[in-house]
Order: structure tokens, then C-alpha cells, then sequence
């Protein structure tokens, strides 16, 4: 079943190509754009920055910021704070790359590292505040409320997993492997770094093609907008920004794209994760469910 879907894809595909050459280049163009004006100069540095503190194993001394809280949790895995700061600060998909790679370590299991991706790895708030808050609803919306409803259901789910694992050994201190990291050389980390960066370019163009060919007109507009909010993040936010909707609606549509940060970013994380074969079916479904209540929130507390 699998290898025909695969081969019925690659024909209409090719048909695509063919019939619609004009959509696709220019979305090809605004794929690889997006991805060496802001993707490159964003990321690539911050993964050759983890490669290298996983290397030198400095990822511990992040833990100091947090002493107070690890020292009324002794058992607490010191990497938590680490790949919670990361994730939370870096967004997609650094954070599941950190969480990979300590699940390979051994740091973390792999149901905790599941648990963790869904928790971790989110849009950056850097993002949100320039091109979301700023650039798209120009400052008409409150930043604290704005994180408030991001963020929530990730605060909920966090205090849902400890409970449902409590007394079982979740996010305890594990005896680590040797980091695979650690046996790196210098240039093995630089072209590891750029084969991620590389294949994150070749997802964005992908999917900034088939935004192309919904945004021509192909299909009717009540179909394309939603697939489109969920293709690509910053595509479908600005798509969903020109539609025809009250401030509420549009708000809590733009914070649901947000939120979910689209099936682009979902290929973004699978294969950063395809070494630790981390399951992409619970992340899916949680991050759809966490961005139905965030934009449920934000439009009832407007």
C-alpha cells in the first residue's frame, strides 16, 4: 500500500510540474529564500552550538541556573533544564534534535523523550514577536496574552505526564552512554550540522511549492485556507492573515497555525529524530489538540 501511494504521489507530482511550472518555481523561490534569509543564519549556528556542548559535555552547567529547583529535586535529571531552555528559546525543530540526541546518550528514555517532544519543541517566541505580533497583527495584540495561551497547554501537559508517571522513575537521573557526540571530530560535527540545515531547505521548498499551488486558485478557497494554515508556519500565517475575518477569529486562527507549527515543521522533527525513532503520531496528535485550546482561549478572553 505504502510503495503505490509513494508512486501515485510521484506521477501527480510530475503532472504539476508540467501544468503549473510558473506556481512551482515561484514557490520554489520562496521556499529557498525563507530558508538562507532567515532558516541558515538562525539555526545552523545554534547546531553546531549543541554539537559542540554535547562534545565537550557542558550541557550539565546549564543546570546551575537552576539549582534551587534541582536541589528540592534532587532525583530530577539534570539535562531537563537544559532541553526545556533550548527548546523553548530555539524552537522548531532544534528542540527535537536536543531531545534526540539525549535520548541516544541516554540521558533520556525514549517514552520521556516523546513526552519531552511534545512539551519542548515549539515556535520560537523570537518568531512570534517579530514576524507574528509585529509584522502580521502589528502590535493590536497583548504580548503577555498572547504567550499566556501559547503556552499553556504545554504547562498542563507537563503536570499531566508527572502525574500519570509519578512514582515509575520519569525524568530521573539515568545511567548515560557515551555520547556519540563525544567521539566526534570537529569537521564530522560541522558537515552533520549542514546535512540537517540542508534537508530542512529541502522541506521548506517542498512545502512552499504546494502553498503555491493551493494559493492559485486550483482549489476553492474554503479548502486551501485551512490545508494552508497547516502546511507551513510562516506561509500560513500569512495567509490566514488576508483573510476575511473578525480581529477574534483571525487572532485565534493565527495562534492555532502558531501553535501547531505545521506538517513542514513535523517533517523538520521527524528527521532530526530519525536516529532515535522517536513516535511523530502522539506529537501530532498533541499538537493539534494544544492548538485547539490555545485558540479556544485567546478568542473567549478577547
Amino acid at each position: 500500500m505504502g510503495k503505490y501511494f509513494y508512486q501515485f504521489c510521484l506521477i501527480l507530482t510530475a503532472f504539476l510540474l508540467f501544468l503549473f511550472p510558473e506556481q512551482c518555481v515561484a514557490g520554489a523561490k520562496n521556499g529557498l529564500l525563507l530558508w538562507s534569509g532567515t532558516i541558515v543564519p538562525t539555526l545552523l549556528p545554534f547546531f553546531l552550538l549543541t554539537n559542540l556542548m554535547m562534545k565537550y559535555q557542558t550541557v550539565h552547567y546549564i543546570s546551575y541556573l537552576f539549582y534551587p529547583l534541582f536541589k528540592l529535586f534532587p532525583w530530577l535529571n539534570k539535562d531537563l533544564a537544559y532541553t526545556i531552555l533550548m527548546g523553548f528559546l530555539c524552537g522548531y525543530p532544534l528542540g527535537g534534535k536536543i531531545i534526540s540526541d539525549l535520548v541516544l546518550s541516554g540521558s533520556y528514555t525514549k517514552k520521556e523523550g516523546e513526552s519531552l517532544l511534545v512539551l519542548c519543541n515549539n515556535v520560537s517566541p523570537m518568531f512570534s514577536i517579530g514576524f507574528t505580533l509585529t509584522l502580521i497583527l502589528k502590535g493590536t495584540l497583548s504580548v503577555p496574552l498572547y504567550f499566556f495561551c501559547l503556552y499553556m497547554p504545554n504547562l498542563l501537559y507537563f503536570i499531566f505526564i508527572l502525574w500519570k508517571f509519578r512514582g515509575t522513575g520519569f525524568l530521573h537521573v539515568h545511567q548515560e552512554h557515551p555520547r556519540t557526540a563525544a567521539i566526534k571530530s570537529f569537521d564530522e560535527i560541522v558537515f552533520d550540522s549542514l546535512k540537517t540545515i540542508f534537508t530542512i531547505g529541502i522541506f521548506i521548498m517542498v512545502f512552499s511549492i504546494v502553498s503555491s499551488l493551493l494559493q492559485s486558485g486550483i482549489l476553492p478557497s474554503y479548502i486551501t485556507a485551512p490545508v494552508i494554515g497547516m502546511l507551513e508556519i510562516t506561509t500560513g500565517i500569512s495567509h490566514v492573515s488576508f483573510l476575511s475575518l473578525g480581529f477574534r477569529q483571525k487572532a485565534a486562527a493565527i495562534l492555532a497555525v502558531s501553535s501547531f507549527g505545521g506538517l513542514c515543521s513535523l517533517a523538520q522533527v521527524k528527521s532530526v529524530c530519525q536516529k532515535s525513532q522517536l513516535s511523530m503520531k502522539s506529537y501530532f496528535i498533541f499538537k493539534m489538540i494544544f492548538a485547539c485550546i490555545s485558540s479556544g482561549m485567546l478568542f473567549l478572553f478577547l
